[in-house]
Formats: C-alpha cells, structure tokens, sequence
C-alpha cells in the first residue's frame, strides 16, 4: 500500500465501493486524485451484482456508468485505473489528524488465501468437504466453505469462511499455486488522506424480526432479494422461478410491501423508496419468464415517485394476470402437507380475507450497514435515530465533521440513479475539499514503427501462473506457432503481466528486432494500459499489439484437456491479424478549461460554484434580472424553516466568487462546436452579442409551477395553490378553521402523466404549519397516493398524529367542487366504502405539479433529445442520469425532472464533477477504435452521418465523401453497419484483418 506523505493530502479514502463509491472512484481518480477504494467485502462491486436487469430498459447498462466512453464493468476499470488502489476486505478501524491530512487505520481482514497467487482455478472448492448457505444467492443454494466472490467482484480470488472451515487442508494440498495460507493473520495498515468518503451503502431488513409472515420458518416464503437472484439468468436456478420446498413451478404468487419499512412498531419508521418499483421490476421480469403466472401485490401506497417511473408501474399494473391490492397483510399460515401459503389481510370494504399461494415475497427495506454505529463512532459523525449520516439539505454530502463526507443509501435510502448522482456529487465536494492536482500524468509518446517493415512477429504464450500451462500443451502450441508465415519469435513464459514478464518481452523484442508482438494470455481489457506501455517502451507503436484471450475461451471453457487444437487456431488468427496491423494513430483537440452554466436557479447556481471552486472559469447565464429561480418563492421544507437564508448566502458566494462571471437578462442566441470546444454566442439586455468559448456546458435552464385550470382555481380566491398557502403561512397569515388540499391537480393524467415529486411532501408541511398556528384547525388532504419517500414519512406519520385527515380519492371520480357565500364545499367518493363525503373548507390548496421551462429552442441549437413531458431526455437513466448522447453537455435540477431543493444540489454538483473530470484531460483524444472512411468508395449518401449517435459525422455541402470527427467517435460501428458500398470501417479492426483471421478457421 503506498501512502500519500504531503502535510495536505490530495487522495481520498473511500469506504464501501458498491455503485455509488465505484462512481466517486472513478470520477476522482481520472480527474488525477490518488484515490484508495475500501471495502468491507472481499471483493468490490456491492449490491449491483445482484441484479441481471434494471429498469425501465431490462437491461444492466453498468458499463455506462463510466466517466468516459463506455468499456468494462466498473470493477474492473476501479482495477485497472492507475490513481486506484483497491482495499477489499477490510474495515476503518480509527482516523486520527485533521481535515486535509486525516491518518486512517485500516484493518485488513484475512481471507486465507493470497490474492497474488490464486489463479482461481477453483480445485480448491473441488475438494472442499464443508458445505455453506452460499449468501450471495440469498442462502437459496449451497457452496464451500472456500468460495469465489460473485463473478464480477474484484478480486476474484477464493476466500474462506473460516466460520465453516474445518481446516482438513484438503484445498491446501489441491492448490497448484500455494496460494492458501490456513495460518494468516489480519493485519494493520494506514493511510494518509485529504478527504474520507462514506458510502458502505445498505443492510436488507432481516424479515424474521416480521414474524408473522413466516420467513425463515415457511419453505416458500422469500425475501425480495432472494427472489432476485431465482430471475437472474446469473442465478443458482438459471432464471427458473420454482418453490424452495418441491422444485414445481408456482403459480399464484404474493408480493408484500413494506415489510421492514414505515412501521415505527420495529424503529424502521422511514420509507425505504425503493421497494415499490424493485417489486414492479420483479413482477415484470416474472411475467416476462412465466407468462402464465398470476401474481397479486399487496401495498399501502405505490410510491412511483421518479422520471418516467408512473408509466413503467402502470404498464406491470396492465399485465394480465397482475392484481395490486392496497391492503397490508396481517399474517400468513403454512399448510403443512403442501407448503401452500394462506394470507390473512382485510379487503378494501373491511372484511376480513384469506387467500391461498403457492409462493410469497417479502419487499423488505433498507436498513443501514450493520457496522454503522461503529463506523460513526471510528469517524467521529453523527448518525440520525435509524442509523443514517446525518447531513444538512443545503449540503448534503457532508456529513457533521469536516473532511468526511457521505452518500448514497447510508445518507438515506435510495434507488440506482439517484446513488449514481450523489456519488458524483460526493466526489465534487472531495475535490474541492482537498483541492485540485497540480500535474496529471500523461502517457509517454508513442515512437512510431514503419508500417512498410515486412513483418517480424513475436509470439509470446503466457502460462498465467500455471492456469493455462495446466489445461493446453503450449509446447504443442509454440511449435504450431515457429511454422506460421512472418513468425520470428516464438517464446513462453510464466507469467507475461508481471514486471520480470514485461521485461522478458520488451528484452525480446529489442533484440530480436520484431516490429510486430501476439500475447496469448489473458483478456485483452486485462493490463492493457501495462503491455502497451511496454510496447512503447520498446520503440513500437501499441498498434502492432494483438492480444489472444487463451485463459477465458480456451482453459477456462475447455477444462477437459481438448483446448489445444482451438488455442493453435486462435494464435494463428492473432498472427494473421497482427500481420496486417497499422500504427495507431492517436488524434486529440484540446480541451477548453471553461464551462457555461445555463440557469441560475439554485441547480445552476450550485454547479457554478462547485466548478469555480474545483478551480475552473464558469459564465452563468440567466435570463431573469435576477438570480435565485423557483427557491426565491419558498419560505420553508419540511427540513427548513428558513431556505431564503440559505438561498441568499449561495447568492452572495456566487456573485462574489472571482471565477464566476454572470450575465444577467441574457439568452443563449447560437451556440456551436464540439466537446471541448464549444462557441456560444449570448444576447446581452443592452442589445449586444457577446460570443463565449467554453469546455463543457451544464444545462439547468429549471421549471415552474404549472396553472392550475379546475376546481374554481382564478375564478375564487379561497382557492389558492400550495405554493400561494405556503407563502401566506410565511408571512404569518392567520388561516381559517377548516382547509381542505387536494392533490395531483393535473398531474398523473393524461395530459401531464408524471409525478412532481415534491407534492404531498409540501402539502404535509403546510398542513403542520396550520396546525403550529391552530391545533384546533380542521385540515383534510384529499389524495390518490401519499408519496412522503425517504425520511418524510417521519412527517406524514407527525402529521397524522396531530390531526390532520388523509382521505384517498380515484382519478375516475375526482372530488367536485363549489362554492357559495358560506364558504367551499368539497364532494368525493370515499374508494373504500364508496360513500360521499362532503366536506366544507374556508379554503381551498391546490397540489399542482412542475412542468419544465420552455426548452425547445435551447434542445434544437444543441441537437439534444426533450422527453415527451419537455424535460431534457438523460442518455441512460440507471448510469447517466446527468449526460447526454451529445459528449460534454450535462443537465441537472429541473431542467431533469421535478426534485427536492437537495436532491437538485446533488444533480448540481454531480453535474459539475461530470464536467471537470472532462475538463482535467485538458486534451480530448479519440479512442483505440475509431471510424474511418475511404474516400474513394465513400458516394456521399449520408447514411452513416444520419445513424451515428455520436455526431461524430459529417457531410459538408458538396462534399463528395463524409468525414469523421475522431474524438467525437465512440467506435460504436453503426456507420459500418450502414454504408452501403463498405466505405466505413474501425481503425484496429479492419475488415482486410477479420476476413484474414476468418480464414484461418
């Protein structure tokens, strides 16, 4: 481990390296910070390995998830980043010093076996007599007592759970490599950092604290995660939804809601907020498996709070088959003969019900790490009542002691996305914490080889610590190899990615004057930046470097002592490709070291800042006279009691930062350009232009209020919205006796069909504040489904206990409204009993949702895609939540999605972290793979300019042929795909080279 020794560090610990420390990693290590990734697993990858799919794309999209272009899953691009040191388990123990210089204790964990030496062939598991509930499948199927993390945790090393191991030293003896150590110790290391990041992420509520549904007890009682691994394809059962007990396949099948979650009954008082749409996730994929199946969810409220998550739940609600019932489950019996469920629980019209199921799961919630409290204590942070970091709305990434800073689900329960944006934001706030790094460390230049040379090439074969030696005859293999055309070289060795193996074939190559090198070893994403430093450092271009994977498609596959003939064959495809290899040529512009913030509410007011304060020029252009946007109008959250103080302090650090330059009253007229380079030319009050040049560009152009047009809205004043009652409760205006609010005002229909998300939180808040100024006020919220998620269900439960009335109403029978001298009168259909109920109110507060500022004109000037409601449309909506298509352009606030003034910060910064890690390149280069054209085939049909996703391509107006902008291209290949005369093809994949190695076979 080696250890950052300035009095003020820049490196950063990172504990807990699931989704959200992942994403802060690798932000902050390509924005050049050492950064150490601790976890207290064996391998790093958390929670995200559990899932095969997400939604709303059913698919896994983790690769996205990268600063850059997207390559490898996150655990393995942590490995393989140089500023990455990864810290698997092991656990803080102490922090001793000061924020800036903070000495961490780390206690590393023994897991028996040496991670340097397994080669993971597994014969240790072979001969392991000791059976265990393997947990990463939710105890569903059984492993060793020596095990493999799943499958993509880094490292993949065995470990042993010495809580099982009889330590018989089978493995021992079995170990081709000696890795295992029975006799190893933990031990101590520590740490010098700037900065310490919390994001241990979560513990699944142990579901047999809720007795009454059996787990633990009945045979087909599950919890939601383990039903999650029985619909992975990944899983033990491969995707086969069947019955712990027998095997069969089920065919009724509950799901019960909030087990774990807003019962104040076990201390877990909070909402989990992601319980609901997992289960609609599950619920789908299960129909999508066993179209046949019937399946029946059993909920309080449906809390589809998020971007286009309404539309995902109603789809699964619309499968046939598919029964929700707002009801809570009051206990489930087992029948003993045919393990057949019956839930008791209590109908909508009040009778008491029971119901027979084959199968039953249990939607548990979120509960903190189970070493939280330890955690705190060790750090020195203060924890809510549940166990969570406490943090501040208007700064909620830092935690109550300076230098130490939290995210993601230990913050508060999230989804994917949201922990995505928060751990960006995370990382902002560490790099502006320790401040930014002088020199980022560029490659050493490339020495170019003549491509025109006759080909020498080398042969290498890597016995990859006996891994591959053991399975296929390399002898067999080099002596094939000596008899292929243009083969100079061939030589084995033992293990090709250490520094005596690069050594041995960089001495090789000098000497022996090869101009062209096939490595047949490993996976070619494996210690690629490694073997291409060699590469350069013996005077060849990485180019001529062709990677033969002989572990993964023929060891690992052919395990039988057969995968010798294939392994020729694949050496002979390499040679035959590496023959006609080019010289990489590397293309790069620089990168503008300034960013444009367009909106200054408070989203593009934080991004500025933040980007300011990570040292970076910022022009904020906002087109009111002033700054502030929607949190000028709020007087107080939930959580706040004063915003506009925090609001005017943000104000007066942005107007007197010396590195953001505001034009107020101005308008974005044109802007133009690329990535890095951007031209924007603004329309300034006094009638001048003025044009900019910037880097990146952050869109928080925000949103507002929507009108309301029903319930006598404009027509009596006793109807306000909750805005306007939010605003006379500020100002101190006495309220009358009896309030009525009704929510979802024109929101969650047709015409806006999306949720605001911030609604009935807001109406909770003002229904509290009437009932501080008169307990014996009459307060009713007319509503279709209370969305307090998070924390602010600890509101809705205060709100409750001090009087207020909740009744639900359905869209089909919206309350009516009318009005005569004495007062408003209120009719609804009660959906339970379906009696009338009429209520009078003095006044009348309307819930109405949030609608986006106009953006069609900003979106057509940067060819970026609105959703259908007019919010900016996010490239991937699990990975990206903050990016475009379109490379160095963000969004975040508003300009995203309806969002709490906190949750709007977080985008904010994360926005800002996306757009310097850009902007530390300072030089953007095109990728390894890149599109080319030739010229003389190319007949100008602009097909591939029309299907590159990237706008990587161009067709100027007479031109004869399109060209490529190369750092522009992602090497996605749709152009190749499209040409029709077979113009376009990918530089390092010729189609001369795939037609070469084709015939080898």
């Amino acid at each position: 481990m080696t250890d950052n020794n300035n009095s003020q560090s820049k490196a950063i610990l990172i504990v807990g390296a699931g989704i959200g420390g992942m994403q802060s990693a690798l932000l902050l290590a390509e924005a050049g910070h050492k950064v150490y990734l601790l976890d207290s697993a064996p391998g790093i990858g958390g929670s995200m390995h559990l899932l095969d799919l997400t939604f709303p794309t059913n698919s896994c999209g983790l690769c996205l998830m990268l600063p850059g272009r997207a390559a490898y899953c996150p655990t393995i691009e942590c490995d393989l980043h140089r500023n990455i040191e990864i810290l698997p388990y092991a656990e803080v123990t102490g922090v001793e010093g000061e924020p800036g210089n903070f000495t961490v204790t780390v206690r590393n964990k023994p897991r028996y076996v040496r991670v340097d030496a397994c080669n993971n062939c597994g014969l240790c598991a072979d001969v392991c007599p000791v059976e265990r509930p393997d947990r990463y499948e939710g105890d569903l199927a059984m492993g060793k007592a020596i095990y493999r993390p799943p499958t993509r945790a880094v490292p993949s090393a065995y470990v042993i759970d010495m809580d099982y191991c009889t330590r018989c030293g089978a493995c021992v003896t079995a170990c081709p490599s000696e890795a295992i150590d029975l006799e190893m110790e933990q031990s101590e290391s520590q740490v010098n950092v700037g900065a310490i990041i919390l994001s241990p992420g979560f513990e699944p509520f142990d579901a047999r604290i809720k007795g009454e549904y059996g787990f633990g007890y009945y045979d087909n009682v599950l919890t939601s995660l383990q039903f999650e691994r029985m619909v992975s394809y990944s899983g033990s059962s491969g995707a086969s939804i069947t019955r712990p007990s027998d095997g069969k396949p089920p065919r009724r099948i509950a799901f019960i809601q909030c087990v774990g979650s807003r019962d104040d009954s076990i201390g877990r008082g909070y909402c989990s907020s992601v319980c609901c749409m997992h289960t609609a996730k599950q619920v789908a994929v299960a129909k999508r498996l066993r179209p046949d199946l019937d399946v029946t969810v059993f909920f309080m409220d449906i809390r589809a709070y998020g971007k286009d998550f309404d539309e995902y739940f109603d789809g699964v609600e619309s499968l046939d088959g598919v029964h929700y019932r707002r009801s809570m489950v009051s206990s489930v019996h087992q029948y003993q003969q045919t393990r057949d469920l019956q839930l008791s629980y209590v109908a909508g019209d009040g009778s008491l019900q029971e119901e027979d199921f084959d199968m039953l799961v249990l939607a548990v919630g979120f509960a903190p790490p189970v070493n939280a409290q330890q955690l705190g204590q060790s750090l020195g942070i203060e924890l809510n009542q549940y166990g969570f970091g406490v943090t501040d709305t208007f700064t909620p990434t830092e935690s109550t002691r300076p230098g130490v800073l939290v995210s993601g689900a230990f913050r508060e329960p999230k989804d994917i996305p949201e922990t995505v944006v928060e751990a960006s934001a995370v990382a902002a706030s560490a790099a502006r914490f320790v401040g930014q790094v002088d020199n980022l460390p560029h490659p050493a230049p490339v020495e170019q080889t003549d491509d025109t040379e006759w080909p020498r090439v080398g042969v290498f074969l890597c016995h990859c610590r006996g891994e591959i030696g053991s399975v296929i005859d390399l002898e067999a293999v080099a002596a094939y190899a000596r008899e292929l055309r243009d083969v100079a070289l061939v030589q084995t060795l033992d293990n090709g990615c250490l520094a005596s193996g690069l050594e041995q074939i960089e001495q090789a190559v000098t000497e022996q004057e090869l101009n062209r090198v096939v490595i047949a070893g490993c996976a070619a994403r494996l210690y690629q930046t490694e073997f291409e430093d060699m590469m350069r450092q013996a005077g060849l271009n990485p180019g001529f470097l062709e990677r033969v994977n002989l572990r993964g498609e023929v060891a690992w596959a052919h395990s039988n002592g057969h995968g010798t003939g294939k392994a020729k064959e694949l050496v002979e495809m390499g040679v035959a490709s590496v023959r006609l290899a080019q010289p990489r040529q590397t293309t790069s512009q620089e990168i503008g070291q300034r960013a444009l913030v367009i909106g200054a509410g408070l989203a593009g007011m934080t991004a500025a800042l933040s980007l300011a304060e990570m040292e970076h020029q910022v022009d904020l252009v906002e087109r009111a006279a002033e700054l502030g946007g929607e949190l000028r109008d709020t007087r107080f959250t939930l959580e706040e009691k004063n915003p506009g103080a925090a609001l005017r302090a943000l104000i007066e650090q942005v107007e007197g930062h010396e590195r953001v330059h505001i034009y107020k009253g101005a308008q974005v007229e044109a802007l133009s350009g690329m990535a890095g380079q951007y031209q924007t030319t603004l329309a300034l009050p006094d009638g001048k232009q003025e044009t900019l040049e910037h880097g990146a560009i952050i869109i928080a152009t925000g949103g507002h209020e929507v009108t309301p047009t029903e319930y006598l809205y404009g027509q009596d004043e006793r109807v306000i919205t909750q805005r306007e009652l939010e605003q006379k409760l500020g100002d101190g205006v006495e309220m009358p006796a009896a309030v009525v609010m009704i929510q979802c005002v024109g929101s969650r229909e047709p015409e806006r069909p999306y949720c605001s998300r911030v609604c009935c939180s807001r109406a909770v808040a003002n229904a509290l504040k009437i009932k501080e100024q008169n307990p014996q006020a009459n307060v009713f919220v007319l509503y279709r489904e209370m969305r307090t998620y998070g924390f602010r269900e600890d509101y809705y439960r205060e709100a409750r206990s001090q009087g207020v009335n909740f009744l639900r109403y359905e869209l089909p029978d919206k309350p009516q409204v009318s009005a005569d001298g004495d007062g408003l009168t209120i009719r609804l259909k009660e959906p339970i009993t379906g009696e009338q109920v009429t209520l009078h109110a003095d006044m009348l507060a309307l819930s109405v949702g949030i609608e986006p500022n106009d953006n069609r004109q900003l979106a057509d000037m940067l060819d970026l895609p609105l959703d259908k409601n007019g919010f900016f449309q996010e490239e991937y909506p699990k990975m990206r939540p903050l990016d475009f298509t379109k490379r160095g352009i963000f969004m975040c606030g508003l300009a995203h999605s309806p969002r709490f003034a906190d949750e709007s910060i977080t985008q904010a910064q994360g926005a800002a972290m996306r757009a310097a890690t850009l902007m530390a390149q300072q030089k953007l280069e095109a990728p390894i793979t890149v599109a080319q054209v030739n010229t003389r085939l190319c007949s100008a049909c602009g097909q591939c300019v029309e299907v590159c996703p990237y706008g990587a391509r161009v067709l100027e107006p007479g031109a004869h042929y399109a060209e490529v902008i190369e750092v522009l291209c992602q090497g996605c290949g749709a152009c190749v795909t499209a040409c029709p005369n077979k113009a376009s093809n990918l530089r390092e994949i010729a189609v001369e080279q795939v037609y070469r190695m084709l015939d080898v076979v």
